[in-house]
């Protein structure tokens, strides 16, 4: 078991601070003339942001939201997402942030989850989406807001100053299915995150934090945004793409010191941009590598192309710990890779405890395990799901993560697997029955399976969807259209492309006595040929 002590600082101004509006307040004062957001054209200074969201709050109240209502937050990157989440916050109510593409039936799921008071949007929804959305959350009263209604003035209203102890957002793990949790994050959860991670990562008011992670989701929302409004520090906000060209103009003109994204966004670039003296990189202090596993040659090459040493800096987090677990040591330029090719994430951040399981016991260095975690910014679980809170929570306040690693003898950690059998793609995690529920929606599906098979995709993993069919001899046609259908259908509602679709007879599918898919022998299957040997599955025609 590792742990590291929270440190105090006498020089922070913010230690009194028990919610984040309170923290923006405090950084308006403190800070005023400083600027906090550049998105494109749009600057905002610490004052003009506050104002904003003063704005908006009244906008809202104007809309019925009062404290402790939820409000659906379905909006892109840009300058003014600020004005809405803390709008929101500004009235005690909880922000519930979700992807910016997100479909119709996406939105009345998570409203449905949450019994969302409103929702709010940069695009004026029609008629029919908002009853759809209506229609899905049964929540025929629920309320639609457009972020740009924010901008009139409306009359100030009082802020309800949240104490640490409320809610101050859900963070949806998975979004779209029965199995969607909320996670709950108070104020005090997410302002302990906030001050682990500046001592951690070395951050400091100077820094220009330079981000196009989507900041609808923790890492681009907690670690790129309000880390540095903690600390009054400027953010460049740019649109969601991984695209090396803005990314690094971004770097370049603005100087920017601190910049963060999955494994694959550095792939993307690496193989997408010119190296050399194409991009000058040199400011950057540190680039936080995390939300997926940390490739050996993802590091080796991005930073051999852009000439830099040691500014790559692994790290672990989870929705379940606000967002940051470990990150590697800041001082420590080379990393650590193990003998099975694992990087290391580093070590527990301040204030952060963390163990590794066998079973019901902890087990020592070197023993691989389950990841558990504790300290003041982990969860309290998930909202209206008490069976989710119970199955997260292994004791003496220990939080389980899902994930399977093990800590050598010096502290740092090593993730080598997960014990859920979650699938990455292009840094976002997807539950299979996610997927498998949008397949046994469509007729002539009787069971489905997804998985997720390492492949060179620079977006990370490929989805293998494996799809039993009610048909014991189907028409080619029929193949073929059902295939469509699929992909389309889950393209629809979760905005991925499945990377295969696999139609297979009946009982192909690996069961336990029980009835639960067996995932592994499902992949070891197919990744043998078994699959194929046996003539499991359905020969496609070309053509689709």
């Amino acid at each position: 078991m590792t742990q590291h002590s929270l440190p105090q600082s006498d020089q922070d101004p913010m230690t009194d601070v028990a919610g984040l509006i309170d923290m923006l307040a405090r950084r308006a004062e403190l800070s005023g003339d400083r600027t906090a957001v550049v998105f494109g054209d749009d600057r905002l200074t610490y004052e003009a942001l506050w104002r904003q969201v003063g704005r908006f709050a009244a906008y809202l109240a104007d809309h019925g939201v009062t404290r402790g209502d939820r409000v659906l937050l379905r909006l892109n990157n840009s300058a003014s997402f600020f004005a809405a989440y803390y709008g929101v916050q500004y009235l005690g109510a909880v922000s519930v942030p979700v992807f910016h593409g997100s479909s119709p039936e996406r939105v009345g799921t998570i409203a449905n989850a949450c019994l969302a008071h409103s929702v709010v949007t940069d695009a004026a929804l029609d008629a029919g989406e908002t009853e759809q959305i209506r229609a899905l959350a049964h929540l025929p009263e629920l309320k639609f807001a457009d972020l740009r209604g924010g901008v009139r003035d409306f009359d100030p209203v009082p802020c309800a100053h949240p104490r640490g102890d409320e809610l101050a957002m859900l963070q949806y793990t998975s979004g779209t299915t029965g199995d969607s949790k909320g996670v709950m994050l108070t104020h005090a959860n997410l302002l302990a995150n906030i001050r682990q991670m500046i001592p951690a990562a070395r951050f400091v008011a100077e820094d220009v934090f330079v981000s196009w992670l989507p900041v609808y989701h923790d890492m681009g929302l907690i670690t790129m945004t309000m880390c540095p409004f903690y600390l009054g520090a400027k953010l460049v906000l740019l649109p969601v793409s991984p695209k090396p060209f803005p990314w690094f103009e971004a770097i370049r003109k603005h100087g920017g010191t601190m910049t963060a994204a999955p494994d694959f966004g550095y792939r993307f670039a690496t193989k997408f941009s010119k190296g050399g003296d194409a991009y000058d990189l040199s400011s950057l202090k540190r680039a936080l590598i995390a939300a997926e596993p940390v490739r050996p040659k993802t590091v080796e090459r991005f930073e051999t192309k852009f000439g830099l040493t040691g500014v790559l800096k692994p790290g672990y987090g989870l929705a379940e710990a606000s967002v940051a677990v470990t990150f590697w040591h800041m001082d420590e330029p080379a990393r650590k890779i193990d003998d099975e090719g694992h990087v290391s994430a580093g070590a527990p951040i301040p204030g952060m405890e963390v163990a590794i399981a066998d079973g019901d016991r902890l087990v020592e260095p070197g023993c691989h395990g389950e990841i558990l975690m504790r300290g003041p910014s982990v969860t309290g679980g998930y909202y209206l799901n008490p069976e989710a809170t119970e199955d997260l929570h292994f004791g003496d306040g220990w939080v389980r993560t899902g994930d399977i690693g093990y800590l050598d003898d010096a502290g740092d950690l090593y993730i080598v697997g997960r014990a859920k059998n979650i699938i990455i793609k292009a840094g976002r995690n997807l539950a299979p029955r996610e997927i498998e529920e949008i397949a046994e929606d469509l007729p002539g599906v009787r069971l489905s399976a997804a998985i997720g098979l390492a492949s060179r995709d620079i977006q990370g993993e490929q989805i293998h969807l494996f799809a039993e069919l009610d048909r014991k001899k189907p028409e080619d046609t029929y193949l073929l259209e059902l295939r469509r259908r699929l992909i389309q259908r889950v393209f629809d509602v979760l905005g991925y492309r499945p990377d295969k679709v696999h139609l297979v007879r009946n009982k192909t599918i690996p069961r336990t006595h029980n009835g639960k898919i067996q995932y592994s022998k499902l992949k070891r299957d197919f990744q043998a040929g078994v699959l194929e040997a046996e003539s499991s599955i359905f020969q496609v025609p070309e053509g689709d």
